[in-house]
């Protein structure tokens, strides 16, 4: 696997850790020349999962999955069919090689039993690990792919070494999707402690971001300095007022066409629509700041073709088409373009006074698996690297970095820089079928309980006017018990202080906790399909910063009414105890719940765990 390996050294050593082994492995250029290396390949093999497993019912587990094919355990010998979200080329290949930052570890197991063996990433300073699985000789193997993105091969300088790092172990509760990459994990936390998504950054406050509830680009100067008000008004935990996209001059009649942030700077003043921000951002950002909040933007990584930074400097830009063609992202490869990435943020931070960035659209040039780059000096992980640390050193120590698509899956080493990530779709216009993929989706996302490493955003919650009353409240519910409350949306101003969902809303956001660990009972990861957990509980009061109570969500994403029921042990609260409707206020003692919900409905209490 490794191109001019006769000048290669290449030195692997395998450390005893906790419950597996961290395997770490150097390759050197020990010639005077440029050498190329396309990647590295290490093969596990002769894996069986006990006497009763069969090598027919073995299945591999990657949070991909659930994007990718529509169900979470998938055959190590057959994948399922592709779900429609997913790019040109991201399925059937290498797991874990899909551009959604995936969480970049994998179980193999069997069906039928509760053995299994997990390997993940310990490092991304270089290279990204996939992953190849199926059978040799009725047994089951793993092999782990060290390759670069964005490149097809990375140069490496003589005397250069490229160092690269990952965990592999056993798990004796294959089954338990709660625990399924521990002590995966404890690994991980050593080496991300101090990353960004560890800080306290977004965990406790909320962000107000334009774009959800209907309002998307009608924005102005003057109807954001009014929703400022309300905002503040309204919600006392409220920190940040984050202007999306709709500041630029630059527009398409198609919505999908004209996302346009990063070239903004490009056209220096003409660049910002001055009919919407007559002053200038300069100024709205002074005023945000005297309204007690702190101003964020969003900005997007592509630039459309018909805009003055593609048409002047086409040879900037990645050749992206594969995906789409009415975008471009820049190429960081290219030096001329890396003075005018970091120019561009001088200008959103210094000069116009934003405070957050929400980045956009910012994988293509650092999560692709194509070789894209046109120089290849260095990998697309390296440029991610630069990237995030260019954002992030010119935000005050507070600024939180937000990242939007590819929507993520929950890769922790983007956490290194960035605050919070999206993984979730755009729920308010009542589309729910996106609602169930949101919440599979967080299964997989959620499960693995690293937010205390990386800040799970799930979408804004709002008023949500496109719902009906039970949509609305099962989304509530559903990011009040997900710990993924970071923003919210709409225009509060001229809203009813008496709308009913105004004060859930209120109540939802009172006391945030977003990265807690989430918990799924009674739920089977390895059952067909998009199979939606129905119960969700936390450890905590969702309220409130005490320890007395426990949280449990009940949800019914079906379209015919159904009971749900648990119960106490299944939450890890056995016997009688005290349960009380959150937002019925009733009260019952009993071992655990029995409830009736309507379709997509749901129900969220507090039990007190003496």
């Amino acid at each position: 696997m490794v191109a001019d390996e006769k000048v290669f050294s290449d030195e692997v050593s395998v450390v005893k850790a906790n419950g597996g082994y961290e395997i770490k492995r150097a390759i050197k250029n020990l010639s005077d020349k440029p050498a190329k290396l396309k990647e590295l390949a290490f093969l596990c093999k002769g894996f069986s999962f006990g006497k009763d497993a069969e090598a027919k019912d073995d299945y591999f587990y990657a949070n991909e999955n659930a994007r990718l094919y529509g169900t979470l355990a998938v055959s190590l010998d057959k994948f399922p069919e592709a779900t429609k979200w997913c790019d040109p080329d991201s399925v059937y290949g290498r797991i874990c090689s899909c551009p959604y930052q995936p969480f970049p570890a994998i179980l193999i197991s069997n069906y039928k039993s509760k053995k299994g063996a997990v390997a993940g990433s310990l490092s991304q300073s270089v290279f990204y690990h996939s992953f190849a699985v199926g059978h040799k000789d009725g047994k089951a193997f793993l092999e782990v792919y060290s390759a670069f993105k964005d490149i097809d091969e990375r140069v490496v300088l003589p005397g250069e070494t490229l160092a690269d790092e990952w965990f592999i172990g056993d798990k004796d509760n294959a089954d338990d999707i709660n625990d399924i990459f521990s002590p995966y994990t404890g690994a991980l936390r050593k080496r991300l402690a101090g990353a960004a998504g560890a800080s306290e950054i977004n965990r406790h406050t909320l962000i107000w971001d334009s774009w959800n509830d209907g309002i998307y680009r009608d924005v102005s100067e003057e109807m954001l300095l009014k929703e400022a008000k309300a905002v503040k008004e309204n919600f006392p935990n409220a920190e940040w007022f984050q202007l999306d996209d709709g500041y630029s001059t630059y527009c398409e009649e198609n919505v999908d066409l004209d996302a346009h942030g990063l070239g903004v700077p490009y056209e220096g003043d003409a660049g910002v629509d001055k009919e919407k921000f007559p002053h200038g951002l300069k100024y709205y950002t002074d005023e945000i700041k005297k309204l007690g909040l702190r101003p964020a933007v969003w900005i997007g990584g592509f630039c459309p073709v018909k805009s003055e930074i593609y048409k002047e400097h086409p040879e900037w830009f990645i050749d992206l088409r594969y995906r789409v063609d009415f975008s471009q992202p820049l190429d960081p490869s290219i030096s001329e373009v890396r003075e005018y990435m970091t120019r561009a943020l001088d200008t959103f931070v210094a000069e116009y006074g934003f405070e957050g960035i929400k980045h956009d659209f910012w994988t293509y040039a650092f999560e692709d698996k194509h070789d894209l780059l046109k120089n290849k000096d260095k990998s697309g992980y390296e440029w991610r690297e630069w990237w995030q640390k260019e954002i992030k050193k010119r935000l005050p120590d507070y600024g939180y970095v937000e990242t939007g698509c590819d929507i993520g899956m929950g890769n922790p080493f983007i956490g290194k820089y960035f605050n919070n990530y999206r993984f979730g779709l755009d729920v308010g216009a009542g589309k729910w079928d996106n609602v169930k993929t949101v919440m599979f989706w967080a299964v997989a996302v959620l499960s693995h309980q690293t937010g205390d490493l990386f800040i799970p955003n799930s979408d804004s919650a709002g008023l949500l006017p496109g719902l009906n009353d039970t949509d609305f409240m099962f989304i509530i519910n559903f990011q009040i018990i997900t710990r993924t409350l970071v923003e919210i949306s709409g225009r509060f101003s001229s809203v009813d202080k008496n709308n009913p969902r105004l004060a859930c809303l209120k109540r939802a956001v009172k006391y945030l906790d977003n990265g807690e660990n989430v918990y799924f009972a009674n739920y089977d990861y390895r059952k067909a399909g998009e199979n939606l957990p129905e119960i969700i509980y936390i450890n905590s009061a969702f309220d409130a910063p005490d320890n007395g109570y426990k949280t449990v969500a009940l949800f019914n994403a079906s379209e015919k009414e159904k009971t749900i029921s648990f119960v106490g042990a299944d939450i890890g609260l056995p016997g009688e105890k005290e349960y009380e409707n959150v937002w019925g206020g009733e009260k019952i003692i009993s071992d655990g719940l029995s409830v009736v919900l309507p379709a997509h409905g749901s129900a969220l209490y507090k039990a007190k765990k003496d």
